[in-house]
């Protein structure tokens, strides 16, 4: 059965002030990023099949690797009829992307508890003593059998929609498990999470802050040599340089941009470049490495990392870079960034491989958040 997730990410978001909350930024990145991580970790465990993502129609960021950007509209309603008509899936998982911290393992029970026609919410029971005012009056209110209702909510996909299109923009309910009820359908619960929920006030923010933190951060280690040899370009950064000596290599054999691709990718838990990009594939001969860098960005990128630094330092006994330092930093900037990263050059002092200017290598470590 084929299944989409669907973020919802079109609302004001009036009640915190400010910026709307799903675009605010939250442990480095924006809040509606969260929900993305968890719906792409569901997609690599092949639970979820397509990423569908409600923004306001002056938010249109590219999402790769499956993941569509829709329009939504004026109400709640209209913004979820806009993904449900923009995918085909057998089953939606809809989520507000104001509850950022709806875990993995949440989803899979919702999975679980699908039989194909049913829907399928997290419910979580009311632990505070209730009160209702009526009249003026503070009456006692009995929480026995009272549940609390989350996103992500599970729904046969053209059920749901026709339901929305019969009833929008009538009807009035506060969530589509509401509507689901009014109209009959038969809706299952899965036990809810504590922390899964919606950020609304300003002491919503605040505890998010808390949780989040500053992000999780990770270092990572790249390395290459690559042999100098002559009738080939001395390519280093992306600059070409004068030189009587080149570097070969199945590539332009540029080894600071695969240091530094090697160096992200591995901060980030992802496969190098030798796997990514193979030596034996014609397709990468005389590539441009700070193409492939830029693509290994975009890959880290893509799993919710940013770059916060990259420091490279290259080994090469001929000819001395001093000179072609800030062309090469500034070449460099154009993929990772401006103020991102450190390049040093170092002389191999005539000993080994780099002494006798037989080779370059080059180290580079790299710091990634999210």
């Amino acid at each position: 059965m084929s299944r989409a997730f669907v973020i919802l990410a079109a609302g004001k978001g009036t009640r915190l002030g400010g910026e709307p909350k799903q675009f605010r930024l939250l442990g480095g990145r924006s809040v509606w990023h969260w929900s993305l991580e968890t719906a792409r970790r569901l997609r690599r465990e092949k639970l979820v099949d397509r990423i569908v993502l409600v923004l306001p129609p002056q938010m249109t960021p590219a999402l790769p690797n499956g993941a569509i950007v829709v329009v939504g509209g004026a109400s709640r309603a209209l913004s979820v009829l806009s993904a449900l008509r923009a995918c085909d899936e057998d089953e939606v998982l809809l989520h507000d992307a104001a509850r950022p911290f709806a875990s993995v393992p949440l989803c899979r029970r919702l999975i679980a508890a699908s039989t194909g026609k049913n829907a399928v919410a997290p419910l979580l029971p009311e632990a505070n003593a209730l009160k209702k005012i009526e009249d003026g009056r503070i009456e006692p209110l009995d929480r026995d059998g009272v549940y609390i209702t989350q996103t992500p909510q599970l729904f046969p996909r053209a059920a749901l929609r026709e339901l929305l299109e019969n009833a929008a923009p009538r009807a009035e309910f506060k969530d589509e498990a509401e509507l689901w009820l009014q109209r009959g359908g038969t809706l299952d619960w899965v036990a809810g999470e504590s922390v899964n929920f919606k950020v609304t006030e300003g002491g919503d923010w605040e505890m998010a802050q808390k949780i989040a933190g500053e992000g999780e951060i990770r270092t990572g280690l790249g390395y290459d040599v690559h042999p100098l040899v002559p009738g080939r370009k001395l390519i280093l950064g992306g600059v070409s340089i004068d030189s009587a000596l080149g570097l070969d290599g199945h590539s332009d054999a540029d080894a600071l941009a695969h240091a530094a691709a090697d160096a992200v990718l591995s901060a980030a838990g992802l496969p190098d470049i030798g796997t990514l990009y193979p030596a034996g594939d014609e397709k990468f001969k005389d590539a441009d490495s700070m193409a492939l860098l830029r693509d290994a960005l975009a890959k880290v990128n893509a799993e919710g990392w940013r770059l916060e630094w990259l420091s490279a330092v290259l080994t090469l006994q001929t000819p001395r870079l001093a000179s072609w330092k800030e062309a090469i930093v500034r070449s460099l900037e154009t993929v990772l960034g401006g103020g991102r990263l450190s390049v040093t050059f170092k002389s191999g002092e005539r000993v080994g491989p780099a002494g006798d200017a037989q080779a370059v290598f080059v180290w580079a470590s790299a710091t990634l958040r999210r």
